[in-house]
């Protein structure tokens, strides 16, 4: 079974790793920078940390408060599985908490577990140029990707 939590100091070094084995780059870089300064929720099975994703809140004009989505991943022994669905469903509800009227995200086009991840549970795929994607991009520093995914909560 698994289980969506707030993540604790003692699963930081199992989320770095998650993240080690999921990212390159700046994506690395700045997932593991915010480890301990964005609300981070973990999926965990049997009492191991087999997903993860940081969250933020912000606002933007037209939009009212937006739930962010910031990084998500699962270790590779786990993909496939419905982890990483059920942890950007746990930030939905942590979203929808807080007051906010949407949920967003981004990513490249060539991110296809992303982008499969994302429309399969509604959200709509704005591209670089399009009106949202320009709204959107600032609060969501989405400066290398080309796609921002949002949804209304």
């Amino acid at each position: 079974m698994v289980v969506v939590r707030r993540m604790k100091a003692e699963d930081e070094e199992s989320v770095a790793r998650i993240f080690e084995e999921s990212f390159t780059g700046s994506y690395l870089y700045w997932s593991l920078r915010l480890l301990d300064r964005l609300e981070t929720i973990v999926a965990e099975v049997s009492g191991e940390v087999v997903g993860a994703a940081e969250l933020y809140v912000t606002s933007r004009e037209g939009y009212g408060r937006v739930g962010v989505v910031a990084f998500v991943a699962v270790s590779p022994a786990w993909r496939g599985r419905g982890i990483g669905r059920r942890l950007v469903e746990e930030a939905e509800r942590l979203f929808r908490q807080r007051g906010c009227r949407f949920a967003a995200a981004s990513t490249r086009s060539s991110n296809r577990a992303s982008i499969a991840l994302f429309t399969s549970l509604g959200y709509s795929i704005h591209e670089r140029g399009d009106r949202v994607f320009e709204e959107l991009e600032d609060a969501l520093y989405a400066y290398e990707d080309d796609i921002i995914f949002l949804k209304r909560l």
